[in-house]
């Protein structure tokens, strides 16, 4: 006769008799195994013995009917020696007073994973692994598609939504005292990485029959996966990812214990060269979603304390805890960092907004102009004016790459080292040059793409002179021909680039030329198509907003590089200065000249 015995409660523990016909189990006084449990239904699960085979069906429990781990699904054959759940609560199912070969959980060998090396005879049994640190990646290639070969499977548990039921069936108080252990060590972390480091503290602490634990993440652009910890009990030792089980714990939704033959040729004793068994557990990181984003591996080869199937349904658990606090972290950062960058940008924004002149200054016989097109979330590029005593205007451009604080603060100790430069110098290029010193004694680590213009106009000559350290186009408007200035004379490279001086050139202003000079954030406009703005397409934008009246100019240029990227959103600011000779200014001296990369040309 056939015995349900139940394995939980207080010893002695009952034996409940399974009859030949249909022996039905449940809370109501009539079933035949009667379980006083409110988490079991009245009529919960039936065992029905058909030629002497026995099957159990769930009769659409509450909280349904498991053999072995898994929630059965229509009618089950018992073997003798398997598991039982009713609700949570664990029956053995004793078909034979003695196992038999027929036997399912007791009676025979265990069925493990096993994942065999094709690449080498030495390795037959041995699946494939590699050796990894913290922050290595493995690409999807390296993970490879070698299946995993099912032979004497351990246990396998399918993930489902971490809030359908657990599989937690013994040693219960142990299990939650845990997950305790895990949710005080993560209760004040805020940064993903230390809910990982603190998480494999607490694993070794759970596991002790673990040597090994590393624990991977799906990268960004889904091109593999990356190490975001490993670490052994013992520091000489290695850590190995086991590839095939892993990609299958990731892409399944699926934790897995299998036990892993191997032979090491280099190994120092008999026993690990005649061979090696290497207990492996791999479980998923399940996001809120209800996919796979990572998972963590646990291994040993310690035979004498090996893991088990109890320590697969404990990590599965303890996964679930490790990747809602992960994502919590990660979100919580997130948008922690925005908040932060709004609140930088718009102190950026505030600061650079303070620093711009309310308007040009005013010459008789020029007009000086600028305009501004700013990015929602850039610290905005700068023009500003400076009056020199001995009559002289100078033109500051500034482009300081970054956002936020950061690059409003460089911004503003950069305006402040030209401008008291410029007025002890008297000169663009030295200006520069002399900023550039200062700022690299003040600043550890100049950003790289730090441009800036000067133009230092002279009335009485009728000429500017230019220096530009990195990229700020210089356009000129000569006897009503457009050109574009290259010149080694004006540009060098950008600020934070050790150089022993820049240079300078004086362009000779007649009557309606025009010097322009602009950010490169001209190069980064977008048409709605996506088609960057091309230097052909800039001269002719130019070239029309020339056309018009010159007081226009700035206006009507700013309305076609608008025009021209449409509603595309901005990914940097774009600010433009000119300087203007309108016919009032009068007779340029004799010695005047204009000059563009040392060639000289008449009036």
């Amino acid at each position: 006769m056939a015995l349900l015995q139940q394995i939980f409660g207080t010893p002695p523990l009952p034996a409940f008799p399974v009859t030949n016909n249909t022996t039905v189990i449940g809370r109501h006084e009539d079933c035949d195994v009667v379980v006083e449990s409110p988490a079991v239904s009245r009529r919960h699960a039936q065992i029905d013995c058909e030629d002497g085979n026995y099957f159990i069906e769930d009769l659409g429990s509450r909280n349904g009917t498991m053999v072995n781990g898994t929630v059965i699904v229509g009618r089950k054959r018992l073997f003798d020696g398997d598991q039982v759940e009713v609700s949570t609560l664990p029956f053995t199912f004793q078909q034979h007073e003695v196992p038999t070969e027929e036997s399912g959980s007791w009676g025979s060998q265990p069925r493990v994973v096993s994942v065999p090396d094709s690449e080498s005879d030495d390795h037959q049994d041995s699946v494939r692994r590699k050796a990894v640190t913290t922050g290595d990646r493995i690409s999807n290639e390296e993970l490879g598609t070698d299946p995993i070969r099912d032979t004497k499977l351990v246990s396998r548990v399918q993930i489902a939504d971490g809030g359908s039921a657990w599989p937690v069936t013994n040693k219960a108080t142990q299990k939650l005292n845990n997950l305790l252990l895990l949710l005080h060590s993560l209760r004040r972390t805020a940064d993903p990485e230390d809910v990982i480091s603190h998480a494999m503290a607490v694993l070794f602490n759970v596991f002790p029959a673990a040597e090994r634990i590393a624990a991977v993440q799906n990268d960004v652009n889904n091109t593999g996966i990356k190490v975001v910890a490993a670490a052994a009990r013992k520091s000489d030792q290695p850590v190995e990812v086991c590839l095939p089980v892993v990609r299958s714990a990731i892409r399944n939704a699926e934790a897995l214990l299998y036990v892993e033959h191997w032979k090491s040729d280099e190994a120092s004793s008999t026993e690990l060269r005649d061979g090696s068994v290497r207990t492996i557990l791999a479980a998923p990181l399940i996001g809120e979603e209800g996919t796979s984003f990572g998972a963590i591996q646990l291994d040993t080869s310690n035979h004498r304390r090996s893991l088990n199937s109890d320590d697969l349904e404990q990590l599965v658990v303890l996964n679930h805890v490790i990747a809602f606090a992960y994502e919590h972290a990660a979100s919580s950062q997130k948008k922690l960092q925005q908040l932060l960058l709004e609140r930088g940008t718009a102190d950026a924004i505030r600061l650079c907004n303070q620093l711009s002149p309310s308007a040009p200054p005013e010459v008789h016989g020029y007009r000086i102009a600028h305009a501004v097109i700013t990015a929602p979330d850039v610290a905005a590029d700068l023009i500003d004016y400076v009056r020199l005593p001995d009559g002289r205007i100078a033109c500051l451009v500034l482009d300081v790459p970054g956002r936020g604080p950061e690059a409003a603060g460089l911004m503003a100790l950069l305006l402040r080292l030209l401008t008291g430069a410029i007025n002890e110098t008297g000169s663009a290029a030295r200006a520069i040059q002399s900023a550039q010193k200062s700022l690299l004694e003040r600043v550890s680590g100049v950003p790289k793409g730090v441009s800036v213009g000067v133009m230092i106009m002279d009335p009485e000559r009728s000429s500017v002179s230019i220096s530009i350290a990195g990229d700020c186009p210089l356009l000129m408007i000569h006897k009503g021909e457009l050109k574009e200035i290259h010149s080694d004379e004006i540009s060098g490279p950008p600020l934070g680039i050790a150089r022993d001086a820049y240079s300078e050139a004086e362009l000779q202003l007649y009557d309606n030329d025009v010097i322009l000079i602009m950010t490169d954030g001209v190069w980064k406009l977008k048409s709605p198509d996506g088609y960057l703005l091309s230097r052909a397409r800039k001269l002719e934008l130019v070239a029309e907003a020339a056309a018009g009246h010159r007081s226009v100019f700035e206006s009507k240029l700013r309305r076609l590089l608008n025009d021209f990227r449409g509603d595309s959103p901005l990914s940097d600011d774009v600010a433009f200065a000119m300087i203007h000779r309108t016919p009032s200014a009068g007779t340029v001296d004799s010695f005047g000249t204009w000059r563009m990369e040392s060639e000289t040309q008449g009036a």
